[in-house]
């Protein structure tokens, strides 16, 4: 079990920011424009993001640019047109990156469910044979080899993909 994180110093502003009643949520913050460098797609009714605490290199995630709590609220085409991208992003992190697989997921129902924003989204995170390994069993910690924003820069090159 990963007990540190030796990268993402910069969410201890998060984790350690007092919590209120009247939470703004996040992704609609970078719906309307907070976080540009995050952004490697836009559709009509989705976004592509780089998730700022990544669980491993490359890890992004779809969301609904409505704010939109759970998958039952989506139309059919909205359903579609986000397991589209789903499908276009595993084609441009492999293409990228070379994972050999990847973990997947939506959350909803905001902290029941793990997540702290009560946002629909989806995970795409990309594995690697090696991400797993001596220091991060001795250590207890996980180690990234690429900053967020050096990850976005090589995925930003080939973000046709996702047209």
């Amino acid at each position: 079990m990963i007990d540190n994180w030796l990268y993402a110093p910069e969410r201890m502003s998060w984790v350690t920011k007092p919590k209120t009643a009247t939470k703004k949520c996040v992704f609609c913050g970078i719906v309307k424009g907070s976080h540009k460098d995050l952004v490697l797609h836009r559709t009509k009714d989705f976004m592509v993001i780089m998730n700022l605490y990544p669980y491993n290199t490359g890890h992004i995630q779809i969301l609904p640019k409505e704010h939109v709590t759970s998958i039952e609220k989506l139309t059919d085409r909205q359903l579609a047109e986000m397991f589209i991208l789903v499908k276009r992003c595993v084609k441009l992190l492999k293409k990228v990156l070379r994972p050999v697989g990847f973990n997947m997921g939506i959350n909803q129902g905001g902290t029941v469910s793990g997540a702290s924003i009560d946002h629909l989204h989806f995970h795409i995170v990309p594995r690697f044979r090696t991400d797993f390994g001596f220091f991060e069993m001795v250590s207890h910690s996980k180690a990234l080899p690429e900053r967020v924003q050096d990850t976005y820069r090589r995925l930003k090159k080939e973000i046709s993909i996702l047209e």
